[in-house]
């Protein structure tokens, strides 16, 4: 009985730990946009709860997102954005501006004016974005792509 014991106990901590090395990860979202002008600011239609501490976000902007999915970024249809926080009322992030599908790109958010964060776990988040002022393409711009707010 003694030598079960200790195999149960052994395999309880071997799985206790490998949950607490196994890294925890903010929920990711998908989007997508569609531009006619440089004048229309759209914000994504779904609110994503804030899923960690961390004070910062991910965008990753897709060539294709699946079959007739493509967007169309590029030096000249430049895509920009910036994560709202519908939580509280301070702007926890700046316009950011895209001309290359990216990955992952990490994008701190702002803290307040005593350096402390203002985006916190539960906050109700919102994409908001246009197709860029300084876009010169008269093209329609699409783009598809995810982010971990």
């Amino acid at each position: 009985m003694k030598f079960r014991f200790s195999k149960r106990t052994i395999l309880g901590c071997a799985l206790g730990m490998t949950i607490l090395v196994t890294p925890v990860s903010a929920a990711t979202h998908e989007f997508n946009f569609k531009f006619t002008d440089v004048y229309t600011t759209k914000d994504y239609d779904e609110v994503w709860a804030k899923s960690d501490n961390e004070n910062s976000w991910y965008i990753t902007l897709l060539k294709s997102a699946g079959l007739l999915k493509n967007s169309n970024m590029s030096s000249t249809n430049i895509f920009g954005c910036r994560m709202r926080d519908m939580s509280v009322e301070p702007t926890v992030d700046v316009y950011h501006t895209f001309s290359n599908y990216i990955s992952n790109y990490k994008i701190n958010y702002l803290n307040d004016s005593n350096g402390n964060q203002i985006a916190k776990m539960g906050h109700a988040m919102r994409l908001r974005a246009k197709k860029d002022d300084s876009s010169t393409s008269s093209s329609a711009l699409t783009v598809y792509g995810k982010c971990a707010p």
